[in-house]
């Protein structure tokens, strides 16, 4: 695996793993569009509610593909195919 991409698995396991995001993802649902994905990544990363995103932060946090359950929310990432967390609804 490229390095670039072995370092944009490690920035999505680590935000997805957060606190804040899987509290956001539990409460509010999955993003099921671009603008839900971005005010995801906004809230996630600063904790605030900013309305821009890098464009190279958004392609690096939106290659994801999210799996619901009953139980809980599956985040995979789609350049290793693995899944990178596991959030409880």
């Amino acid at each position: 695996m490229p390095k670039t991409e072995e370092g944009d698995t490690d920035r999505r396991v680590k935000f997805y793993n957060s606190v804040d995001v899987a509290r956001l993802l539990s409460k509010d649902g999955v993003p099921k569009s671009k603008l839900a994905m971005i005010s995801l990544i906004s809230k996630g990363s600063s904790g605030g509610s900013q309305s821009r995103v890098d464009p190279d932060t958004f392609q690096c946090l939106s290659n994801v593909t999210f799996a619901i359950h009953p139980q809980q929310i599956n985040v995979r990432d789609n350049a290793t195919g693995k899944i990178i967390a596991s959030i409880e609804k």
